[in-house]
């Protein structure tokens, strides 16, 4: 069964085949050395298949001492609508627990999902880790 009939198009299609092994390593916290700050790398795809070791990794990072935790999704090229609706609901827990949840994206897919389900105003989207990891302005 052929998929892409024309092969001018054939760049723009991909079949999706789930995580691969070095896709899930990915997905890993990270201690950018500055105090009360985490960052949590998502990796390639986040989709139904990833979202439960990562969003294990993001309760445990918003329940540690941070102050604040750095979702790194700049390599991301596909975020599913169900893990980005539950980024907003993240977003709420980390507040309620006094944490800052942010997010270092430059990708378009990503901000596209964010916003598609509503949930891209609850961010401040950064575009650098020195910026995301540093205190917000005003902040000591």
């Amino acid at each position: 069964m052929a998929v892409v009939l024309d092969r001018r198009l054939s760049s723009r299609l991909r079949w999706y085949r789930g995580p691969s092994a070095p896709a899930a390593a990915e997905l890993r916290p990270h201690d950018p050395g500055r105090p009360g700050c985490w960052v949590l790398h998502a990796g390639t795809e986040l989709d139904a298949a990833r979202m439960p070791p990562f969003f294990t990794l993001l309760d445990r990072a918003v329940h540690s001492s941070a102050r604040v935790v750095v979702v790194d999704l700049r390599e991301t090229e596909f975020l599913s609508i169900r893990v980005a609706a539950m980024l907003g609901r993240a977003k709420c827990e980390a507040w309620s627990a006094e944490v800052d949840l942010r997010l270092l994206t430059d990708s378009r897919e990503v901000e596209r999902a964010l916003d598609l389900v509503g949930v891209r105003p609850l961010f401040r989207c950064y575009e650098t880790l020195d910026e995301a990891s540093g205190p917000e302005p005003g902040e000591h």
